[in-house]
């Protein structure tokens, strides 16, 4: 699995082959990129840090960088726990993708917001947008701008359709140069659930671009699975390739059962 054929020759000095060399490859570290999300639990936990730095070298945070955890009442920000994890990420050469910028489902919002008025909850994403965004720009190789918009709509209830498109455009004012991901979860992994089938998934895309045509984009997939269904999963790889976007499986996990 992603490997393919090499064609390795040694020579000496003058260029000429070696005849019935040895040669030992030892492979340090993987090539292809995978993660694994950390809390910060691992700042204390030795165990739990050998375990993480010798498999992983992508990470997000589970909820340090969310909005009800770096403000929970408004004007206080405190990036505290975000920027310990970062800093241990850093001192272990592991790429962190930036999880979330704001989400649409309406349980997951700092208790605050609720009580806004659509200007004052326009000032406040606007703030919060350029605020973690500015902060962390050029330490991230990711953003997942909105988490869950083809299944939840709580900023475009309040501030109009075009609340989504709004919000990358100003992320890619903020910060353009990393791919800016729409983040949702059964695109690939249900078939059933007509909210974010990969035709919706690109609807909404093609609406985010064409109010931010400069931008990077991604295609950020939660891939929760219950049953995987490959035949389904390959034809919606295959319709969200043809983008020619990155595509990154970004919450990875299957439900737990005998079979799993």
């Amino acid at each position: 699995v992603r490997k393919a054929k090499v064609r390795i020759q040694a020579i000496d000095k003058q260029g000429n082959p070696l005849s019935n060399a040895t040669i030992t490859i030892q492979q340090n570290k993987p090539g292809f990129p995978i993660g694994c999300a950390i809390n910060k639990n691992i700042l204390t936990n030795i165990p739990y840090q050998k375990w993480f730095t010798s498999r992983f070298t992508v990470t997000t945070f589970e909820d340090e960088m969310k909005w009800y955890s770096t403000e929970v009442s408004p004007g206080h920000e405190d990036y505290t726990s975000a920027d310990a994890l970062l800093s241990f990420a850093k001192q272990h050469n592991i790429a962190v993708r930036g999880h979330n910028v704001l989400w649409d489902d309406p349980k997951y919002q700092p208790g605050w917001l609720y009580s806004l008025s659509p200007a004052e909850l326009s000032n406040a994403v606007h703030k919060r947008i350029v605020s973690v965004m500015s902060r962390y720009k050029g330490q991230l190789i990711a953003w997942d701008v909105v988490n869950e918009n083809l299944h939840f709509s709580f900023f475009e209830s309040k501030l109009g359709d075009q609340a989504t498109p709004n919000f990358y455009r100003l992320a890619h004012a903020v910060d353009w140069s990393v791919p800016l991901f729409l983040n949702e979860y059964n695109t690939i992994e249900d078939s059933r659930d007509g909210a974010a089938t990969p035709a919706k998934y690109l609807q909404k895309l093609r609406q985010i671009q064409g109010l931010t045509r400069n931008a990077k984009m991604g295609i950020g997939l939660e891939s929760h699975f219950g049953t995987p269904n490959l035949a389904y999963m390959r034809a919606s790889l295959d319709t969200l390739g043809a983008t020619g976007l990155p595509i990154w499986l970004t919450e990875l996990d299957v439900l737990s059962g005998p079979n799993q």
